[in-house]
């Protein structure tokens, strides 16, 4: 694909993103609990804006080069709508999120999770370091999602700064399989 740059673009953008805020939860939490529900809105728009144009790069790619269909590229698809009017709702109603804030973060994480772990399984080719390290970071988005639902912590400080973490493993996690894709690039061209 031609397209390949602007295709990883997308990743690294959300992924930088996401390390940014999820320092920002961790190093501020008092500050960023009155604006949590605003940030984690932005937050969840980008990202899905971010996965929509992955998406239309991936289709019209798919299409210059007559593959057809992208495999499953729909589900990501839908993942960004969703996550987009979540994060609409909660720029426009931020009163009721910080009652909401343990689950809707781990809906979210678990979701992101899922989808990582999905694109990681469907690209799991070589299963060499790389792989590994891009599935285990997935599973522990997951992990860190199924513990803010089942024990959300006692205080919302901590749930931020939990929060924040999971966010810069998440942002790590999409940047480095960016690096990841372009040393396959060139290793590939040599």
């Amino acid at each position: 694909m031609n397209s390949d740059k602007v295709k990883r673009l997308p990743a690294f953008i959300g992924g930088i993103f996401a390390v940014i805020t999820g320092l920002c939860f961790v190093f501020f939490p008092e500050t960023i609990t009155e604006f949590i529900a605003v940030l984690f809105g932005v937050v969840l728009v980008v990202a899905g804006l971010s996965e929509i144009i992955g998406y239309v790069i991936t289709i019209q790619g798919f299409r210059e080069e007559n593959y057809g269909k992208a495999a499953g590229a729909e589900i990501v698809l839908v993942y960004s709508i969703i996550i987009m009017v979540i994060g609409a709702i909660l720029i426009l109603k931020h009163d009721y999120f910080i009652q909401l804030l343990p689950t809707i973060l781990g809906l979210f994480f678990i979701i992101d999770g899922i989808v990582k772990v999905r694109k990681e399984l469907f690209i799991f080719r070589k299963k060499d370091i790389h792989s590994w390290v891009m599935l285990l970071l997935a599973i522990f988005i997951i992990v860190a999602g199924l513990l803010l639902i089942i024990d959300p912590f006692k205080g919302t400080k901590n749930v931020i700064v939990f929060s924040g973490c999971a966010f810069i493993v998440s942002g790590i996690e999409s940047c480095f399989l960016g690096v990841i894709r372009r040393i396959e690039k060139i290793t590939r061209k040599d």
